[in-house]
């Protein structure tokens, strides 16, 4: 069992700080000669533990803990100066709902960073949940499952999209950006398409195909330049210049 020197308290093995007095707990060998030199592990106490002598898993607990409180904060003070001020809950609905929304994306993108499908998909769920949130409060307005619910999905498959390029692509230069262009042009076509199907109930696309004709042409420059320079870089390879 691991014990702090100087307060006693009990330590994990993950622990690297005494969790009550804050002390850090070093970990040095010991020969022990009753054992014919066999060494040991013992704990010993010298100075106080900082940031960086976290791991990432307790960095990462700490900037959540952080956040929440924040957050936290955020709604309570801003429920209860609506509730005084108005004596009933009208504009704090929107920061109660807009605080819990960040609350879980960062909490996805602490604890699911390495997992990119639990963290798009989460993600997607609570932005659709924030859009029909949006939608309720204005009663019933529409635009929310019509417009908010369709662009945040097309956001999450264009993220989506990018994050198998980036996974699937050894090599990233130029061919990422141009890649990543493309992907924004066709982003840029699902929002307008969802838009102008929304006002007329017909996909009217005029500014979109504008942008897609010029990344496009800017994509194909990018990417004659990457492969044109690997070409000439693997000829160099092959003939030792």
């Amino acid at each position: 069992m691991n014990t702090c020197k100087k307060c006693g308290v009990e330590l994990d093995v993950d622990m690297n700080f005494c969790p009550l007095c804050g002390q850090k707990r070093n970990i040095t060998p010991r020969t022990d000669t009753k054992k014919g030199g066999a060494s040991e592990i013992h704990d010993s106490v010298n100075e106080t533990y900082g940031f960086k002598d976290l791991t990432h898993t307790q960095k990462r607990k700490v900037v959540w803990e952080l956040v929440t409180i924040i957050l936290v904060s955020g709604i309570v003070v801003s429920f209860i100066i609506d509730l005084l001020v108005n004596k009933q809950i009208t504009w704090s609905k929107y920061t109660i709902t807009s605080g819990l929304f960040v609350f879980i994306n960062i909490s996805l993108i602490i604890f699911f960073h390495r997992r990119m499908e639990l963290l798009l998909s989460g993600g997607f769920v609570a932005g659709a949940l924030l859009m029909l949130a949006l939608d309720w409060y204005n009663e019933n307005a529409g635009w929310g499952l019509e417009v908010g619910v369709p662009i945040i999905l097309s956001f999450y498959l264009a993220a989506s999209s990018m994050a198998i390029v980036l996974r699937k692509t050894r090599q990233k230069g130029l061919n990422v950006i141009a890649y990543f262009l493309l992907i924004v042009s066709l982003f840029c076509i699902f929002i307008e398409g969802i838009l102008s199907y929304y006002q007329s109930n017909t996909v009217n696309l005029q500014w979109s195909i504008i942008i897609l004709v010029s990344v496009v042409s800017v994509s194909a420059i990018l990417l004659f330049i990457y492969y044109r320079l690997k070409r000439v870089t693997d000829l160099r390879r092959v003939f030792h210049i």
